[in-house]
């Protein structure tokens, strides 16, 4: 009896550890979290660009939807964010599907009771080119709730941005859009400051306003006037309205010359961006440029001390301007986007966004009016000149600064109280410049550009007067000027 109990007993040990090495059943389909690779798609004018630089922007295998999506369906981009003020953070992914040209945005909510995000409202945009779409949420009522932001190009060219506000109350969720903006021109949010009360979540704070720029069309053919209107949340409507409207006055451009710079093809565009362009509306001292190379599809950013490297990926034309894509040549995930106004015929007007987000800032470095660079605003080096201001102080030799400080100048260099430096003169129009460059660790100089100022009927004088040099102009500083007096050589 007691060996009839162990045999049974090993039979069901054996049956257990089969059942054990056998494993557990496998997971079904409602637990499984598809995982999309990120594939850009390529339509219309995108794909006469250059096929290479497409591959550099849609290598972004990182992306994981943690909404389930269906086999029709490619995951472009995703964001995640509490968008319905819940305490958990939900996913927002732009997606296309298999048979719809449009992006479409899919919004999904995080449950906290089945650990899982719910596939919960489809958005159908009105854009096709994923090179030209971006989306983000933010707080643009005051009231610290995130509403949903894009922006894009239609097929027929428009700039188009929409705002959708959640709303939710127990199980029920909607979305209301609330801003609905369309132009010719460009539209972005404008980000104003907001008290250290809002911050802390104590108060509500100052909405964003929307600007619109869109074209005139009541000024004829040849101008580039613009009306530009200020949109503002309406807390009664519950939408954004018209506030203010004005009109912004371009330069004048004949029109001839603006129709065959917008002759309707990118090349032509491309071809009359293709060089250096320098900013005009900056106040620092350090002149930013751009430089568009269409030919190796480069675009570089450049101040004094850094330049950034940008891949050209695509071109959108549209009225009186472009919309171009661009990848960092260093950072495959850092894209910018750039919007471009013609303003002149040779003046542009730039708005950059970053990292496929909106430009949610009115102010940008990089942004602001351009000046092509021609050889008519380059600084030259003026031989006969540059021989003359040499000579001159070369063959007196020695100087007195300001009536106190000796200086001598010999072979393109100076020399006072045992420090030196060297100089070098360039010319603008008719005015003369003459630097002094410093080599001693401590230079004499605070400033070492100086405009030329001489009398001829005195040559023995000469004033110095302390200059920034930028590419429109030589700009006076608030320094005091040096005066150099020629030393007279006593007699034996």
């Amino acid at each position: 009896m007691k060996r009839l109990v162990t045999v049974v007993f090993v039979i069901f040990a054996v049956v257990l550890t089969f059942l054990f090495i056998k494993g557990e059943p496998e997971e079904t389909q409602d637990n499984v979290i598809t995982r999309a690779k990120t594939i850009t798609p390529i339509s219309g004018i995108e794909e006469q660009e250059n096929t290479s630089a497409n591959k550099v922007y849609a290598e972004d295998s990182s992306l994981i939807s943690l909404i389930p999506l269906r086999s029709d369906e490619t995951l472009l981009n995703t964001l995640g964010i509490d968008f319905d003020s819940d305490g958990y953070d939900d996913q927002i992914n732009a997606i296309k599907k298999t048979n719809n040209p449009y992006i479409f945005l899919l919004i999904g909510l995080y449950n906290p009771f089945r650990g899982q995000y719910d596939r919960t409202t489809e958005i159908k945009t009105e854009i096709i080119q994923t090179q030209t779409f971006s989306f983000t949420c933010m707080d643009i009522i005051g009231n610290h709730t995130n509403t949903l932001i894009y922006s894009g190009f239609s097929e027929t060219g428009e700039s188009i941005m929409k705002i959708f506000l959640p709303q939710k109350s127990g199980n029920n969720f909607s979305i209301d859009m609330i801003g609905d903006f369309r132009s010719d021109g460009s539209i972005f949010v404008q980000q104003l400051d907001r008290y250290d009360s809002y911050e802390a979540q104590q108060a509500t704070g100052v909405s964003f306003p929307v600007w619109v720029y869109s074209s005139d069309a009541f000024t004829g053919g040849n101008t580039l006037d613009q009306l530009q209107t200020m949109y503002v949340w309406n807390q009664t409507q519950r939408r954004f309205v018209k506030s203010t409207e004005n009109r912004v006055v371009e330069n004048k451009v004949a029109s001839k010359e603006l129709s065959r710079i917008q002759d309707g093809t990118v090349e032509t565009f491309t071809g009359h961006l293709n060089g250096l362009w320098y900013k005009t509306s900056t106040t620092s001292e350090k002149i930013r440029y751009i430089f568009f190379n269409p030919e190796n599809k480069e675009i570089i950013f450049q101040t004094d001390d850094s330049q950034e490297v940008y891949t050209w990926v695509s071109s959108t034309l549209r009225r009186n301007g472009i919309y171009l894509s661009a990848v960092n040549s260093s950072i495959n995930n850092l894209t910018r986007l750039i919007d471009i106004s013609l303003t002149g015929i040779d003046e542009i007007k730039i708005r950059n966004q970053d990292d496929v987000r909106m430009p949610i800032k009115e102010s940008n470095l990089w942004d602001g009016q351009y000046k092509k660079q021609t050889s008519k605003n380059v600084f030259t080096n003026n031989a006969e000149k540059k021989l003359d201001i040499q000579n001159l102080l070369e063959k007196q030799g020695k100087w007195l600064a300001n009536g106190t400080v000796q200086i001598e100048f010999t072979d393109g260099k100076y020399n006072l109280n045992d420090k030196t430096g060297r100089i070098a003169t360039s010319q603008y129009g008719q005015t003369n410049i003459l630097q002094l460059k410093g080599t001693t660790e401590e230079p004499f100089f605070d400033h070492e550009s100086f405009e030329v100022e001489l009398d001829e009927d005195q040559p023995t004088t000469i004033r110095l007067a302390p200059v920034n040099i930028t590419p429109l102009s030589i700009e006076r500083i608030d320094l005091p000027a040096i005066t150099l007096e020629a030393v007279q050589e006593k007699e034996s």
